[in-house]
This record gives structure tokens, sequence and C-alpha cells, in this order.
């Protein structure tokens, strides 16, 4: 026989009223503060992102290159390229002097592909 004497029943008691009243307690502070907390929450933090910080492309301007022939080597606009590096007239650049490319787009084309159907 599992509970012979008193003392296996009394724990037994102890057992079922403290498990009685501590559902008890927890049914009524759910309630209590279901029914008086009422909060709303905005969220300050902006979104994160994945930015990732690229340095400029510098390029060295060699005898003989004009500013249409680097642009169009380059896949530029040669009138953002002026302005970004703040050439008035686009007949003079020298030899040696450092044009900054503006940043990319981040599309990067892709050539179709070469390889034939079986």
């Amino acid at each position: 026989m599992f509970l012979r004497g008193r003392l296996q029943w009394s724990l037994l008691a102890i057992c079922v009223v403290s498990g009685v009243t501590a559902l008890a307690i927890a049914r009524s502070d759910s309630q209590s503060v279901q029914d008086s907390v009422e909060t709303t929450t905005t969220s300050s933090v902006p979104p994160t992102t994945s930015t990732v910080y690229v340095e400029p492309i510098r390029y060295t301007v060699k005898s003989g290159d004009s500013l249409f022939a680097i642009a169009k080597l380059n896949n530029l606009d040669m009138a953002q390229l002026m302005q970004l590096n703040g050439i008035t007239n686009p007949d003079h650049v020298e030899a040696g002097q450092i044009l900054i490319f503006p940043t990319a787009t981040g599309f990067v084309p892709v050539a179709p592909s070469t390889t034939m159907a079986p």
C-alpha cells in the first residue's frame, strides 16, 4: 500500500493544499495584471542595415588620356565624373591628376551565357 501512515497522508495533504494555493495566487495575479496594465510600446531604434563602406576608386590620368576615354573605358557618366572631381573643362585633364570615380550602385552587369544547350 502506498500511503500507510499518518505522516504520508499529512505530506500529501500539505502538497495538495500548497499546489491549490499557488494556482489561486497565480491566477489572481495574472488577472489583476491583465486588468490594470495596458501598455503600448514604440521602438525608437532604427532598423539595422548592412551597409558596407567601400573606398572610392581612384584613377591616375596617364599621358594621352582624355576624360571622355576614361569615362567610356570605365562605363561612367562623363558629366558625373566632372562634377565629382570639380572639373569644368573636359578638354583640360593633366597627366598625373588623380580622379575619383563615383561609388558603385551595387548593380553588376552579367554577360549572357555562351554555353550552348545540349
